[in-house]
């Protein structure tokens, strides 16, 4: 193999000795010389500038002079009685309010981080979720702390909780109970569950259901591994009636549940704010023996350094997290 040959496509330049050639031949300029230099072509006077900086006149002057000499112009014209801008000077001015103003606009954006007043949140939220508690979570929020910046996606309650772990987001929004040694929760809703089927179905013309209805129906369910307390739930009620659930289809999210269901290949049970998920191919039914309410939670790490999370958790604690009007499902606890 050929050496590299100097000016070659083979010749090789460390970008980082570049970039150390480039920051060491700039002008090493202080902030206080430029707000001297801007209080000083502001009034046009040393004195009264010394005095709006709260510095005696030799020292202002002195840093003045330095920074002319880091810029090897002549930014000020000088006489006892007058003193005026360059043409230099003039072209200055505008550069150097624009660094005090960046300097000053970066201080208030790492203050207001660190206040949780502003910076990224990234929430993960269960599909049904979205369309209920995060619309009312989030304007709440928001009205308090309008400057902090969501990243919001649709997870599933199991990857939900990985990515918490993993600290890939910030805050869940999921299915409870939850109950993990490393994680807390607050419980925003606590719902019943409906009977949903397909408009096309038998049952789709009943205005009120019994558990030995749906017992009598092949039926879908989340898989218990996803989250075993929450499907448990979903079929509770229909336990202990000498009759075994016809379990045809197991699914991971309620996306998946829902377009079996209108597919007509069984009918299942969600949560009553799922029927804020209008479609012209589903009907959802209330059940008219009492079932388990499902709940609605925030999760996060116990360990969690956002500064963000603690003020959206006290915003959920002061809210009331009901389902609409229209969702109160009559004959259910």
């Amino acid at each position: 193999m050929s050496e590299p040959t100097e000016g070659g496509l083979a010749a090789f330049v460390d970008p980082s000795s570049t970039r150390t050639d480039l920051y060491g031949n700039l002008p090493r300029i202080e902030l206080r010389q430029l707000r001297y230099f801007l209080a000083v072509a502001e009034e046009l006077n040393f004195t009264r500038a010394a005095e709006k900086m709260g510095i005696a006149q030799p020292p202002l002057s002195q840093q003045i002079l330095v920074l002319e000499q880091q810029l090897r112009v002549k930014l000020l014209n000088r006489s006892r009685r007058h003193v005026s801008l360059t043409p230099e000077g003039e072209a200055f001015i505008l550069y150097a309010r624009r660094i005090i103003n960046n300097t000053q606009i970066a201080a208030e954006l790492v203050g207001a981080i660190k206040r949780g007043e502003e910076g990224p949140l990234s929430v993960a939220a269960i599909f049904s979720s979205i369309y209920t508690v995060v619309p009312q979570l989030f304007e709440a929020f928001v009205a308090q702390h309008p400057r902090v910046r969501f990243h919001l996606q649709e997870m599933t309650i199991g990857q939900q909780l990985v990515a918490l772990r993993e600290e890939r987001i910030d805050l869940g929004i999921l299915r409870g109970p939850i109950i993990h040694p490393e994680i807390e929760t607050h419980t925003l809703l606590e719902e019943p569950f409906v009977v949903v089927v397909s408009k096309k179905h038998p049952l789709a013309k009943q205005t009120i259901l019994t558990a030995d209805q749906v017992l009598s129906q092949p039926l879908i369910r989340v898989i218990p591994s996803v989250n075993r307390d929450y499907s448990h739930q979903m079929f509770s009620v229909l336990a202990n009636r000498n009759t075994t659930p016809n379990i045809v289809h197991e699914v991971s999210d309620t996306h998946t549940l829902l377009g079996l269901v209108a597919a007509g290949m069984g009918i299942s049970m969600v949560p009553a704010s799922v029927r804020s998920i209008h479609t012209d191919q589903l009907r959802y039914i209330p059940l008219r023996e009492g079932t388990p309410t499902s709940t609605i939670q925030l999760a996060w790490l116990k360990d969690s350094d956002s500064t963000s999370l603690p003020r959206l958790v006290d915003v959920a604690k002061g809210l009331l997290f009901q389902t609409d009007r229209d969702l109160q499902v009559e004959g259910c606890a």
